[in-house]
């Protein structure tokens, strides 16, 4: 009986690789059970019968599969095609990125209900909070004297824990604020 191979194995002084047909002879009877039950090989029943052909449709000749192919391929082709086009179509599009990004603080209001802002902030004022959150409280709090973003105040009010940053942000805005209330009134 021939015999399929699943997982590579030494027959009779010859590796079988999986999908090779392993010849009648090769493989004892009573070895064949064994490797059956271990997964190494299946039997390999050449005969299919009559009524199988029926109740599974039919079998193709080598041009019906090679058209059956290259229809796949072309369709394939086809697919990756539009989708290389639709990819093309955005890259082409002019970009709606400013430069903003879009952060969620939380905080907590009256009643200790969780209350979530939006800020957006650009890349160097995201950049200046970290410089301020890196130094060391008294530097960092002198540094705040400097900054005239409300958002990089609003970020290191939210982000650093340190008293003497929050208090120096929260001196900052109140400045900037009764500076900007006091020039618009």
């Amino acid at each position: 009986m021939q015999y399929l191979c699943v997982k590579q194995l030494t027959a009779g002084g010859t590796v079988y690789h999986p999908g090779e047909v392993i010849p009648d002879g090769v493989i004892l009877l009573e070895r064949s059970r064994k490797l059956i039950k271990s997964g190494y090989i299946s039997k390999l029943d050449m005969e299919i019968p009559h009524e199988s052909i029926h109740e599974q449709g039919k079998l193709f000749t080598e041009s019906e599969v090679d058209a059956m192919i290259a229809y796949a391929v072309a369709e394939t082709e086809k697919k990756r095609e539009e989708q290389l086009a639709e990819l093309q179509k955005y890259a082409a599009e002019p970009s709606t990125y400013d430069g903003t990004i879009q952060i969620v603080i939380k905080g907590v209001s009256e009643g200790e209900n969780e209350q979530l802002t939006t800020l957006p902030a650009k890349a160097d004022e995201i950049q200046q909070v970290f410089s301020i959150m890196q130094m060391g409280a008294e530097e960092g709090a002198k540094e705040i004297t400097q900054v005239k973003s409300e958002n990089v105040l609003i970020l290191l009010y939210a982000a650093d824990s340190r008293k003497t940053i929050r208090n120096a942000a929260k001196e900052q805005a109140d400045k900037l604020f009764s500076v900007t209330e006091g020039a618009g009134g």
